[in-house]
């Protein structure tokens, strides 16, 4: 990392490899975490750990798209508790995991709701 900044594919790759954890990723990198942070800043206005949980839940969307069991998401993305990874899902993407399957597998559905809802109103 001390010879320049990396592109954003080389982050995801580090953070997959990190399994999303800030002092994971420092160590990869060969830096101490407080470096991580100022380099997180400088390059992309924020903080290690928040840009990795970002990353984590984006991973978990693409595995619950291919059809992945929510428990198995959940222990393979590092979450010690399926009940803390449906959470922090929420907490990012404003709906719970089995809403987020839901509203991806029947757009159609969702928008001939919202149709009927504004002709009725």
């Amino acid at each position: 990392m001390s010879g320049g900044i990396l592109r954003e594919k080389d982050w995801k790759e580090l953070a997959e490899r990190a399994r999303y954890d800030a002092k994971n990723l420092a160590a990869l990198c060969r830096i101490s975490s407080r470096q991580l942070q100022r380099e997180f800043r400088r390059q992309l206005g924020r903080s290690p750990q928040d840009w990795l949980d970002e990353q984590r839940i984006s991973a978990a969307r693409r595995l619950l798209l291919a059809g992945e069991p929510l428990k198995k998401v959940a222990a393979d993305l590092g979450f010690k508790q399926t009940s803390h990874f449906c959470r922090r899902f929420k907490s990012i993407n404003k709906m719970t995991p089995s809403a987020f399957i839901l509203s991806q597998l029947h757009p159609i559905v969702s928008c001939r709701s919202q149709i009927t809802n504004v002709a009725q109103g």
